[in-house]
């Protein structure tokens, strides 16, 4: 009787999760790889990084992230100015259409600040968009970079 019961209540799971899907915005900003690097002992800031894919004919834009184990989340950037690299804080990040943008080291990247530590293996992420939409997603934590 329990196995019968749980056949049905896997199937049931089933036909939601994929009626759920199959109700999904075209527009919606697809977040893969996502993944934090682990702190550098004592310090209480650290960066995120994941990559976006917009499957749809429209730009979008990144304008926020946040997280429970966070107290601040920035898009940042990497800038060679006189030899020099620096970060600066974008208000938005643009995601266009049909195309991805990767947040990677050295380059775009999540800066996160007032961590709650000690971390998690596994963290909660959520991204919103211009359109009002927002993804959240599980990064894992690294001790290095990949």
């Amino acid at each position: 009787m329990k196995s019968v019961i749980r056949i049905v209540w896997l199937s049931l799971l089933a036909v939601v999760s994929a009626y759920s899907l199959a109700q999904a915005p075209v527009s919606a900003i697809v977040a893969t790889d996502g993944w934090v690097k682990a702190p550098i002992p004592g310090r209480y800031m650290t960066a995120g990084f994941v990559t976006l894919q917009n499957p749809s004919q429209q730009d979008r834009q990144l304008v926020s992230a946040s997280a429970p184990w966070a107290g601040l989340i920035e898009i940042h950037t990497h800038l060679h100015e006189d030899g020099v690299m620096k970060m600066r804080q974008l208000m938005q990040l643009p995601i266009p259409a049909g195309e991805t943008v990767i947040l990677q080291p050295g380059g775009l990247h999540l800066m996160i600040f007032k961590l709650q530590l000690p971390l998690a293996e596994f963290l909660p992420l959520t991204l919103c968009f211009d359109d009002g939409n927002c993804v959240n997603i599980n990064a894992s934590l690294r001790q290095k970079d990949f």
